[in-house]
């Protein structure tokens, strides 16, 4: 699940000319070039400003009078908004909730939109390129540049490292002999028994998706997943960011040790907690220069050295091949498809064949957003996502079921409790009864089990905006337990 901000047009206001006449002309002059020295002289945007922007008497009131000059000229002298917000990004300053970065992206998107609609090409692929770079996970100036060809060459990346071949992971045999999660007549089974997958989806609170590897703190990793495991659930799904990894070209596949040792302990923390993981691969893929899909063989190496570094391991359940793959061809919406659907399921199919024959131990499976049958043949048991009612939840079961002869799990469901976000509001009973719900509903139509998005409410990064995906959680950010977790796992049947 990704956040995708539409830039939104700022609400016009009238400049408050009353500050003028109550300054002398001297003055206004003398604040004015003080002023100027505070802002940048290599904007990125050269053309002329129309609009003189005065500093008043106090820093509150020149930056309330910056702030207004942005909104006043929203829309129709881009040069000058952006000028102004380099000026007020300089001085560490702020307008408003949204951060002044994001108001910058839609500042440089909608000019270069009115560039390219007066065929003024370099100049709006200068526009686009810069909002590009302030976030390269937003889609609008992506695919503007995708559609103008104008995609940025990478950076070739600088290999330091000296290091030695690395033996063959799989090489470090277990000390006992080591039994594997195993699939057979539609069920899973562990030690002999019936498995029933409990799951959550799971990310640190408080370093959630690219942060996870990099700045999640161990201890607290430990204790938020022995908080999962009291509440009575036995999975959780993680996911591998490979940049972090790995140094190097993909195909060197030389590991950052560093941060296969927090991995290792994450798996050893679940081992303790008697939590099965399901580990999903290929997140956060290149999708732009070298892409996942059509030059895959490039990042085979990673692939494999993970999976046969952990192919001894009983705590993994099963390698999940990629998150939501079929956004990629345009599932939820054709205009979003970067790929055809062909390309997404050769390089499936290919990827399924590494795994499988570097680790025979694992299962595998590929969470699809939309209807997983298209994963039958390269997987061994089928994974979806489901975010909507109850009543459309069994439409897409009685549908998948008819499709396949492999059993399916429901990967991802999940309801945001935000109450205070302008549109879809939802409070926290909301969030239980939709999903007691869905839970109910999955085990009652026999599927292997259900994971829950997310485990915890995420805290936003520095000057990141709130917004309903911070709100998924069982558990808020100070640990306390929502509804929710209750209506899940009652608290006097939390058996595993």
């Amino acid at each position: 699940m990704s956040a995708r901000i539409v830039p939104v047009k700022t609400k016009k206001v009238s400049k408050p000319s009353i500050f003028l006449k109550m300054l002398p002309p001297l003055l206004v002059c003398i604040a004015f070039c003080l002023f100027s020295c505070r802002v940048p002289t290599d904007a990125p945007i050269t053309t002329n400003p129309t609009s003189t922007t005065v500093v008043h008497a106090t820093e509150a009131q020149n930056i309330a009078y910056i702030c207004a000059d942005v909104d006043q000229n929203w829309g129709t002298n881009w040069p000058t908004v952006l000028q102004a917000l380099d000026g007020l990004i300089d001085q560490n300053k702020t307008c408003g909730p949204e951060p002044l970065l994001s108001k910058k992206y839609a500042a440089h998107f909608n000019y270069a939109s009115e560039l390219e609609s007066s065929s003024q090409i370099e100049l709006a692929v200068e526009n686009y390129t810069l909002a590009f770079q302030i976030d390269p996970n937003r889609t609008e100036a992506l695919n503007a540049l995708v559609r103008l060809v104008a995609l940025p060459e990478p950076t070739a990346v600088v290999c330091e490292s000296d290091l030695p071949p690395l033996p063959d992971p799989s090489l470090m045999l277990p000390n006992q002999a080591v039994e594997f999660v195993t699939l057979k007549n539609d069920q899973l089974y562990w030690q002999g028994e019936a498995y029933i997958v409990k799951g959550v989806n799971y990310y640190p609170r408080l370093a959630p998706w690219h942060r996870f590897l990099i700045e999640s703190d161990l201890a607290q990793i430990e204790e938020e997943l022995g908080l999962i495991a009291d509440a009575g659930f036995n999975t959780v799904r993680i996911f591998l960011w490979y940049e972090p990894l790995f140094q190097c070209q993909p195909e060197d596949a030389i590991p950052n040790e560093a941060m296969f040792q927090k991995v290792d302990e994450i798996i050893r923390i679940a081992n303790l907690y008697d939590l099965k993981i399901i580990l999903t691969l290929n997140d956060l893929p290149d999708l732009l220069f070298r892409p996942l899909y059509t030059d895959w063989a490039r990042y085979d190496a990673q692939t494999t050295y993970i999976v046969r570094r952990y192919m001894h391991e009983p705590a993994i359940l099963a390698w999940d091949l990629r998150n939501e793959g079929d956004l990629d061809y345009g599932a939820r919406d054709a205009n979003e498809a970067r790929f055809t659907k062909d390309e997404v399921i050769d390089w499936l199919s290919h990827i399924s064949r590494v795994v499988q024959e570097n680790d025979p131990n694992h299962l595998v499976t590929a969470g699809w957003w939309g209807d997983p049958s298209v994963t039958e043949a390269h997987v061994d048991f089928l994974s979806f996502h489901h975010w909507y009612d109850a009543a459309s939840l069994k439409a897409k079961i009685d549908e998948y079921i008819i499709k396949t002869e492999k059993p399916i799990l429901l990967e991802e469901v999940g309801y945001h409790s935000w109450a205070s976000g302008p549109v879809d509001q939802r409070d926290e009973d909301e969030q239980a009864v939709l999903l007691q719900q869905a839970v109910e509903l999955s085990e009652a139509e026999g599927l292997l089990g259900w994971v829950i998005w997310t485990a915890f409410d995420f805290a936003p990064q520095n000057e990141q905006a709130e917004n309903f995906e911070h709100h998924f959680g069982l558990w808020r950010i100070d640990l306390s337990p929502k509804p929710a977790l209750g209506s899940i796992i009652p608290e006097k049947d939390q058996s595993k």
